[in-house]
């Protein structure tokens, strides 16, 4: 096996040309032609179309594919493992957490890290279905959840703590909530996405019926809006809501709950020096921000490491 013509059919069906294979790989584009043809000589047949707009996949290239990705991911961990390069405060950094926590607290403590390490480019993807370090679509991943899995390795930085949320606005049309056995009779704002924060979606449903949801929506942005104009009331995390004008917290002691905070990384790029920075920053920040995060509590500001 030469992986070496592996690794040009793998470029050519990423990238869909010869020219876009070629620059990415620093050769010229008759090296990546020669190598694609060498190895369907090789396998006895074509695992590409050639079109004029450029090259697709025929089924047998389909159906190689993903082993060869897979392939390529494990020998790209190896070799960050056995030549420990990337030991420099330098490159990229892919990060992915839900959108609350990436937007209202994540954004300005990485912006305060680039500030002392300009090098480090971020890329953060925010949304509530994060994406998977297991599977390498992140380099640091931010969950509330025990991972349970053998490829991710971590630690629990903190704690954050969730509570009911509602406005003056919603008051003055359906009144204040007073106690648990008034929940019924009120109205909240809901996750519209099945893969919501479990914390927060299954709340409502666990004192509510569906009548007593008028407003449904996939990002806390809307959500956080609805809350303010008065259409209903929102389980959120305290941290969020001590960020946002107008909130009020409400039956602290009856419904208040709290969920460990995990700072993960696939086993393969723990050593790698700027995704362990990253990650021992984030923590050291979110330590040091304990009652912000648990009790939306104005704590100390994090460490600029």
């Amino acid at each position: 096996m030469n992986w070496d013509q592996y690794r040009y059919f793998l470029a050519v069906a990423e990238l869909g040309s010869l020219s876009a294979a070629a620059r990415a790989l620093s050769v010229s584009q008759p090296t990546v032609g020669r190598q694609i043809s060498e190895l369907e000589g090789r396998l006895g047949t074509r695992l590409f179309d050639r079109l004029s707009h450029g090259y697709r996949l025929t089924p047998a290239g389909e159906r190689i594919l993903g082993k060869v990705r897979a392939v390529g991911d494990t020998l790209l961990g190896l070799d960050q493992q056995l030549k420990g390069i990337d030991q420099e405060l330098s490159g990229n950094v892919r990060i992915s957490a839900t959108e609350g926590f990436g937007a209202y607290w994540l954004t300005p403590r990485l912006a305060r890290y680039q500030q002392d390490h300009p090098r480090i480019r971020f890329d953060l993807i925010l949304d509530v279905a994060v994406m998977d370090a297991r599977h390498r679509q992140a380099d640091i991943l931010i969950r509330l959840a025990d991972p349970k899995s053998d490829n991710l390795v971590g630690r629990v930085a903190g704690t954050v703590g969730f509570g009911l949320y509602g406005s003056e606005a919603y008051f003055k049309r359906f009144g204040r909530l007073q106690t648990l056995e008034d929940i019924p009779r009120h109205r909240f704002v809901d996750w519209q996405s099945v893969n919501a924060p479990n914390l927060m979606a299954s709340f409502v449903g666990q004192f509510t019926r569906g009548n007593a949801v008028p407003f449904r929506t996939n990002t806390v942005a809307a959500q956080i809006a609805a809350v303010q104009q008065g259409i209903g009331m929102l389980f959120a995390p305290h941290y969020m809501a001590a960020a946002t004008e107008g909130l009020v917290r409400l039956l602290p002691d009856e419904v208040d709950e709290a969920v460990d905070l995990w700072v993960l990384t696939h086993r393969d790029l723990v050593d790698v020096a700027r995704i362990r920075s990253v990650m021992d920053y984030l923590v050291v920040t979110i330590r040091a921000e304990g009652e912000n995060l648990r009790n939306g509590g104005r704590g100390p500001v994090g460490p600029g490491l």
